[in-house]
C-alpha cells in the first residue's frame, strides 16, 4: 500500500466513523466492499444516485398531484372550475375523506383552539401545495366507484386500458396505486438520505440475488416503471424528463460500471466525466 493509498484509507475510516456503523450496514451488506475506501465509495455512489433522481421524483409528484386535483375539482364543481375545494366537507358533493387525510385537511382549513374555520379560507391551490405526496395514493385508493373510474381515466389518459369500465374494477387500479406508493417510499428515502435500492421494493417478478449487480439492474427497472407511470399521465412531461440532466446522470450512475468506479476511487468521483467504461475519467487539471 502506497502512502497516498494509506492516507485515503485512513480518511475513509474517519468519515465512516462519523457516519456511524448503523448507517453503513446496508451498504456493507449489499456491496460487500473489501475496504473502508470501497465502503465510502458505495455510500457516495448512492448519494449521487439519489441526487440524480430527485428532480424526477419531484416532477412525477407534481404532475400526478395536479392531475388528481384538476379531475376532482371538475367533478365536484359540476365542470365549472379546474381548482375547486373538492376536499371540504362543507361543500356540497365533496369527496369523503377519512382518517389522517381528513385530519390533515381540517388542520389546513381551521385555526385556534377549539378549531374554527379560517376566514378567508385558503385557496384550493394553497391547500393542495401543503399536502404531502402520501395523501394522494391514499385518496385515490379510498375513492368510491362514483368517482374512481372517471378520476383514473382523467389522471392516466395514456394508460393502454384507460377507459372508465376498466378503472371501475378495483383490481385494475391496484397496480397503479402500488407504483404511486413505491414512488412515495422512494421520495422519502431520497429526502432522508437513506438507501434507495432496497430489494423488497422491486416487483415480485424481479428475482432477488446476493450480488449487488442484480440490485442495480432491478433499480433501473423500478425507475422505468415510475417513468412509465409519468408517461401514462403526461407523455410530454416524460419526454421533457428524458431530455433532462437528471435522466442523463441517472443512466450514467445506475450502472455496475459506476459502482465499480466509485468503489475503486471515491476521492476522484466528484470529477467523473464518464463511467461508461467503468474507469474513472477525470477532467483535465
Amino acid at each position: 500500500m502506497t502512502i497516498s493509498q494509506f492516507a485515503s484509507e485512513s480518511t475513509a475510516t474517519e468519515v465512516l466513523q462519523c457516519l456511524s456503523a448503523a448507517r453503513m450496514t446496508p451498504y456493507s451488506a449489499a456491496f460487500a466492499p473489501a475496504s473502508d475506501t470501497a465502503t465510502l465509495g458505495c455510500y457516495q455512489w448512492a448519494q449521487a444516485l439519489s441526487a440524480s433522481i430527485h428532480p424526477f421524483v419531484g416532477l412525477v409528484e407534481v404532475v400526478l398531484r395536479n392531475a388528481i386535483h384538476r379531475s376532482l375539482s371538475m367533478q365536484v364543481s359540476a365542470q365549472s372550475s379546474a381548482s375547486f375545494a373538492w376536499y371540504d366537507r362543507a361543500v356540497p358533493g365533496a369527496i369523503p375523506l377519512k382518517g389522517k387525510s381528513f385530519e390533515r385537511i381540517e388542520f389546513l382549513l381551521s385555526e385556534g383552539n377549539p378549531p374554527m374555520r379560517k376566514q378567508p379560507q385558503p385557496s384550493p391551490d394553497a391547500v393542495v401545495a401543503c399536502l404531502s405526496f402520501g395523501f394522494w395514493p391514499n385518496l385515490l385508493e379510498g375513492l368510491s366507484n362514483r368517482h374512481a373510474p372517471r378520476t383514473f381515466t382523467e389522471v392516466f389518459p395514456h394508460h393502454p386500458h384507460s377507459k372508465p369500465p376498466y378503472w371501475s374494477r378495483e383490481v385494475n387500479r391496484q397496480p397503479v396505486l402500488l407504483r404511486m406508493k413505491r414512488l412515495q417510499q422512494l421520495r422519502n428515502r431520497v429526502c432522508h438520505f437513506e438507501p434507495i435500492w432496497k430489494a423488497h421494493w422491486f416487483a415480485s417478478g424481479h428475482q432477488r440475488s446476493s450480488h449487488w449487480s442484480h440490485t442495480v439492474a432491478a433499480f433501473r427497472q423500478f425507475h422505468e416503471e415510475l417513468h412509465q407511470l409519468l408517461a401514462w399521465s403526461s407523455p410530454e412531461s416524460a419526454a421533457a424528463y428524458r431530455a433532462s440532466f437528471g435522466w442523463d446522470w441517472f443512466n450514467k450512475l445506475c450502472t455496475t460500471h459506476a459502482v465499480t468506479a466509485f468503489m475503486a476511487d471515491h476521492a476522484n468521483s466528484g470529477r467523473l466525466i464518464s463511467m461508461a467504461a467503468g474507469v474513472p475519467v477525470t477532467a483535465a487539471v
